[in-house]
């Protein structure tokens, strides 16, 4: 299902600017991950693609990440406060 609503996404056009990877999310981003492609046709269109550093230490991934920055807690706070709409799933 997930796979389906990032494909999905894809047809957001500018509107979407920025997607964030945090707790168990960041496995979404890892080698082996089979989002990981439609994750890089996002990135190639212009989508900023933020990634918890920590979480992705916690899991033990950090050296995993195929797409995104590696990022922390106040870069993904301020991109949620800047956002004039947030989903979480």
């Amino acid at each position: 299902l997930l796979f389906n609503f990032l494909k999905t996404l894809q047809e957001m056009g500018p509107d979407l600017w920025r997607l964030v990877f945090v707790n168990n999310g960041v496995k979404l981003t890892v080698q082996g991950a089979e989002t990981v492609p439609v994750l890089l046709d996002l990135a190639a269109g212009g989508v900023s693609i933020l990634v918890c550093g920590t979480c992705l230490t916690h899991f033990q991934l950090l050296d995993k990440k195929q797409v995104g920055e590696t990022t922390n807690m106040l870069d993904i706070v301020t991109s949620m406060q800047l956002a004039s709409s947030v989903i979480n799933i």
